[in-house]
């Protein structure tokens, strides 16, 4: 299974990036539940005229990238402790949200340095405990270039 072809969230895959942006080390996340880019939206300038009756959108800039999953508690100790010292300590970190594994041809995705924003931890009675993550969109630069969100398509 791999590439443009529909799938459930189960095939598809979170990377963090353990090595650099130029030579990305691509770490699967795996213990998560359902994750969520709901506001992978672009902003809209308004073109209201007199010598027309309609308003029209121009396109404006991107907003705010967040991606938003839940992180299993007691699982994966290594990316429970590498999003957790991210979270604490405000660091960008790069990662991949995949339609399916990040080596295989046809596989796309989005590659954007994000920072956990939110790392809230769930302990109810009768659930799997874990944490809501959010990440946020940051800033990141690579030698002296800013990395700013690409949309990666394996080849």
């Amino acid at each position: 299974m791999s590439g443009f072809e529909p799938k459930t969230g189960y095939h598809m895959k979170l990377y963090r990036n353990t090595g650099t942006f130029a030579t990305p080390v691509w770490v699967e996340i795996a213990e998560i539940g359902d994750l969520s880019i709901s506001d992978f939206t672009r902003a809209l300038a308004e073109l209201k005229r007199r010598g027309n009756q309609y308003t029209k959108n121009l396109a404006s800039l991107f907003n705010s990238i967040t991606v938003e999953f839940r992180l299993h508690f007691g699982l994966a100790t290594t990316q429970w402790n590498a999003l957790k010292t991210a979270f604490f300590a405000g660091t960008p970190v790069e990662f991949a949200i995949m339609s399916g594994a990040i080596a295989t041809s046809g596989e796309e995705g989005l590659r954007c340095p994000m920072i956990v924003s939110q790392f809230p931890w769930e302990q109810n009675l009768e659930d799997a405990s874990g944490h809501d993550v959010q990440l946020s969109i940051a800033y990141m630069v690579s030698g002296s270039a800013e990395v700013d969100p690409t949309w990666l398509s394996v080849a």
